[in-house]
């Protein structure tokens, strides 16, 4: 009986001594795996929190980021909007960019400028924008010092000082509604806009050729009906000349010229580019929108069109249109025939 229970002693003790050998050797091959477990990282949280306000509980005189809360007005921006005016001198680095006067929905000719991360806690911030960077419009006492920034569509990098800053808070905004007033550049890197030819190549992409109307006067005073479908295939290649937002140089202008002369006088052509094609800043700017040949009524039907020869080598064209409404049109051009065939010089129409 001893010698039974020795023996399952033995047997016990030396399974004990395996599994503890083993593993020590599984320790020394994978440690980590007796590694205490790690505590969870915390959520992150925003960076500067004292740097962002609750419009809801910001009160005048309150101080966020060091600056003083010295107004706050509710519903400038819509229901439940807050727009908090700040004083306090920062400098402030970051990137900035000339928005355009002419092409602009929001803030035309505005000077914006964005802090970057190493400017991040230096404004206040409404807590719910905390994620975004601090954006706004500046505020120049003199144009001259606007103009260190460079023309429209310039762009580039810097640190200026700012003399108050007013953040805006809403649940929908349009625009950049902050704004800060400038002082001095510390300072600034103008990267100017391209030229225009670098910048809208393709500015004549949908200008098709005019379709041309080579009939001699004969022909044509007996064929008004041609003439009609002439005029109206021009006021729907006109089209053409359509508007993307960008600038153009004198020479594309010049190129926008010759494709109307495919159409029209050169006196005509010239008014055309006056009214559809003006000079801006930096540049000219196509306007688009239609010829005013053909009014923008629905046209029901065309009637009695008739072309007569006038004075001094010129003919009139006349046709009349029933349309849609209680009044109906009349179109009165005035033609020329000249070597490459028909060209359109006055018109105008008037309800009847």
């Amino acid at each position: 009986m001893i010698r039974e229970w020795t023996t399952r002693i033995i047997t016990v003790l030396t399974l004990a001594a395996v599994l503890l050998f083993g593993l020590l050797g599984y320790y020394e091959r994978n440690p980590e795996a007796f590694a205490a477990a790690s505590v969870p990282a915390s959520l992150p949280q925003p960076i500067g929190s004292e740097q962002l306000f609750d419009p809801a509980a910001i009160r005048a005189g309150d101080t966020i980021a060091g600056m003083s809360a010295e107004s706050v007005t509710a519903g400038t921006h819509g229901v439940n909007s807050v727009t908090v005016r700040f004083l306090g001198d920062r400098e402030v680095s970051g990137r900035f960019e000339v928005l355009d006067v002419e092409t602009e929905a929001y803030n035309p000719g505005d000077v914006v400028f964005t802090v970057d991360e190493k400017s991040a806690a230096s404004l206040p911030k409404a807590r719910t924008f905390h994620e975004v960077p601090n954006r706004f419009a500046l505020h120049f006492a003199k144009e001259t010092d606007k103009d260190i920034f460079g023309a429209a569509g310039s762009t580039g990098t810097g640190s200026i000082v700012i003399t108050d800053y007013t953040a805006v808070y809403a649940d929908t905004l349009e625009g950049i509604p902050d704004k800060a007033a400038f002082a001095e550049v510390k300072t600034l890197h103008v990267i100017p806009p391209f030229r225009p030819e670098q910048n809208n190549p393709d500015f004549d992409k949908e200008m098709k050729t005019f379709p041309a109307l080579k009939l001699d006067p004969k022909r044509a005073t007996a064929k008004p009906g041609a003439v009609y479908d002439w005029l109206e295939s021009v006021n729907k290649t006109f089209y053409g000349l359509a508007y993307n937002g960008k600038r153009i140089s004198a020479s594309q202008r010049g190129q926008v010229g010759q494709w109307l002369r495919g159409a029209f006088t050169e006196a005509r052509t010239d008014q055309l580019l006056h009214t559809h094609v003006p000079e801006v800043e930096g540049g000219y700017l196509i306007g688009g929108g239609s010829s005013g040949l053909i009014p923008p009524v629905v046209i029901k039907e065309v009637r009695d069109p008739l072309l007569t020869a006038g004075p001094d080598g010129e003919y009139v064209f006349t046709v009349t249109w029933i349309v849609s409404g209680t009044q109906d049109a009349k179109l009165t051009c005035y033609l020329r025939y000249e070597a490459a065939g028909w060209k359109i010089d006055r018109y105008e129409y008037e309800m009847i």
